[in-house]
């Protein structure tokens, strides 16, 4: 692209003091024009409102219930278990997995 704006411009201008950065700039501007002149834009579609209203899909914010995430961490001690837990005596084999807590001496497991 360069090659092409500079083979139109004569060796004697770029003598008379117009430097090389100049040019440069100026192919920059010009493609920046070209580009911004071009059909594709992000601008919204004149109209879109009305296919808005005739869409059968209604759009709304949802807030999936987060199941699974407790604020208990396997292995930590707590004050008390939580509500429905079942009660260990010793630290079950699988307590990592099953997300065990400690509550005083005693284990608790979902």
């Amino acid at each position: 692209m360069l090659k092409t704006i500079n083979e139109g411009v004569s060796m004697k201008a770029i003598n008379e003091g117009v430097s090389m950065k100049a040019l440069y700039l100026a192919a920059a501007l010009a493609a920046a024009s070209a580009f911004g002149l071009s059909s594709a834009s992000a601008a919204p579609v004149s109209g879109g409102a009305v296919a808005q209203s005739t869409s059968p899909i209604i759009l709304a914010q949802y807030h999936g219930h987060s199941r699974g995430h407790s604020r208990y961490v396997a292995g930590h001690r707590y004050r008390s278990a939580p509500h429905g837990w079942h009660r260990y005596g010793r630290r079950p084999g699988d307590w990592r997995t099953r997300g065990c807590i400690l509550a005083g001496p005693i284990w608790f497991c979902p």
